[in-house]
């Protein structure tokens, strides 16, 4: 795992929201706006984790024997970020599935959209609500920030 600091975190997710946000503005690039946004998420709830821990740099919980905040900050669940920032059950992400009978689920939702892959036929809706979801979080972390 490559480290990256409080003030990369907040750099990545300002970067990929805003570029997120011009490309809905424009309705192009659907896989690709949504993994930009999957992952400015994940960097704003990192950069939320350490401010909450009052840590700049990540390295020294990656160093420490505190085996749950490394679990936590290494996680690309984003419904487990969120617990641990206090946010359980504020947000909801639903579930989808692939076209190869996967269950994708908030965890794996980068993966989807990074190897673009197809979801069953009528999950539109719940991509639609997928979306939603990660921009109110977005939405939040930027208060927050």
């Amino acid at each position: 795992m490559l480290v990256a600091d409080k003030k990369d975190y907040r750099r990545g997710y300002k970067k990929h929201y805003q570029l997120y946000k011009r490309l809905r503005e424009e309705n192009s690039n659907v896989n690709s706006r949504r993994l930009l946004l999957v992952y400015s998420v994940e960097c704003g709830l990192k950069y939320m984790l350490l401010d909450k821990w009052n840590e700049q740099n990540p390295k020294n919980i990656l160093d420490s024997d505190d085996s749950r905040k490394k679990d936590i900050l290494t996680s690309h669940n984003l419904d487990k970020i969120l617990k641990e920032l206090g946010q359980q059950g504020n947000f909801r992400f639903p579930q989808l599935a692939t076209v190869h009978k996967n269950v994708v689920v908030a965890e794996t939702y980068h993966q989807l959209y990074r190897y673009c892959i197809r979801t069953q036929e009528k999950q539109q809706d719940k991509e639609e609500k997928m979306e939603e979801t990660l921009n109110n979080v977005a939405c939040w972390i930027e208060e927050g920030m």
